[in-house]
């Protein structure tokens, strides 16, 4: 899907997808986690475009299927659901590929629409391995199953969905992987012991959608402008921007829409004090601090008041992870931006 204004470039993101597409173009599995409004659907997007793979994949993209999992699709939680959610991505993703199309759409006809009248769960599970075999071995195709807003999934689906799963990449090994947008770690949304299989797929291999570098902060300013015909004229008002928001798109979005009242030269654009009593600047933090787990709340919290001066390793590591913890030297850290470091200092 196009965005509104300038498209963004073939590096926006590339210290994530760098990794990510070396992980598919291997077949491995990972999983990448990243706090609220990171732009997780904003990477999402850009990573489907086809120039991009392309960029990306060499040689290989035109024999690469990136199938998006939406979660906001599924009709259930539940073995059906996934499944069938699973079968439709699949045959739609295919459907657009020259060598794929009669075979998409005959299967569409003769294996999906019929399922859809009759929902059987095994069924389902058959059909879509048995789909997942033709396009892999006999149309020689690598295929990706990409798992977006998988949390609650991730908790709530039963323990054989990820057996299955795994038995699947195992039947079409070096030609299928995973790759599962997470905003928490997996062991800290259901033990990996009653998944251990699927687990041991992604486990080795994470990467973390923190804040925005300069660049890609830019970039999504120059598409705000576009999109509100409110273009900034001053030089330095990118890079406070960049600096007060610590690079966090949600906050980038919020501060860019000040703008509209708030003239660039005005020294409250800096003042972190009257910026946190903005409506819109103070929800994007509420949302960000939302979406972590009680134990991140608290341990971020604790660090502002000076009431810990060492996290437990691995809080430590979920919050370089997410990006929310910055190093400043060898030793010592800061919170990733001025603004949520003083919504963290407000809270009790």
């Amino acid at each position: 899907m196009l965005e509104i204004g300038p498209q963004h470039t073939l590096n926006y993101r590339h210290d994530i997808l760098s990794p990510l597409f070396d992980y598919i173009q291997s077949t491995e599995s990972c999983f990448l986690i990243g706090a609220g409004s990171m732009g997780k659907t904003r990477l999402l997007d850009h990573l489907m475009r086809q120039d991009v793979q392309q960029n990306y994949l060499g040689e290989q993209a035109n024999k690469t299927l990136l199938i998006r999992m939406d979660m906001n699709r599924i009709s259930e939680l539940s073995e059906w659901g996934i499944y069938e959610l699973g079968l439709t991505s699949l045959l739609q993703t295919g459907g657009l590929q020259p060598e794929l199309e009669k075979f998409a759409k005959d299967s569409i006809n003769d294996l999906l629409k019929p399922l859809l009248d009759r929902p059987d769960t095994l069924k389902a599970l058959r059909y879509l391995e048995l789909t997942i075999g033709g396009i892999c071995r006999q149309n020689n195709f690598k295929l990706c199953f990409v798992f977006d807003e998988f949390d609650e999934a991730y908790r709530q689906l039963p323990a054989k969905v990820f057996a299955h799963l795994r038995a699947i990449r195992d039947a079409n090994k070096n030609q299928l992987s995973y790759t599962v947008f997470l905003r928490n770690l997996p062991h800290c949304l259901r033990p990996p012991a009653d998944h251990e299989s699927f687990y041991e797929l992604l486990s080795r291999n994470l990467i973390g959608i923190g804040p925005y570098n300069l660049t890609d902060a830019n970039e999504m300013l120059r598409q705000l402008e576009a999109r509100r015909s409110l273009f900034i004229q001053l030089p330095n008002t990118r890079e406070n921007l960049f600096r007060v928001s610590g690079g966090h798109p949600g906050l980038l979005q919020a501060l860019f829409g000040l703008l509209k009242e708030t003239p660039e030269g005005d020294p409250h654009l800096v003042n972190t004090n009257w910026l946190i009593g903005q409506e819109p600047v103070k929800e994007e933090c509420r949302k960000l601090f939302e979406s972590l787990t009680n134990e991140e709340r608290q341990s971020l919290t604790d660090f502002v008041h000076g009431r810990v001066t060492m996290l437990s390793p691995d809080m430590h590591k979920g919050l370089l992870i997410k990006g929310l913890l910055k190093p400043e030297d060898q030793t010592t850290f800061r919170v990733f931006s001025p603004i949520f470091n003083l919504y963290l200092q407000k809270l009790p």
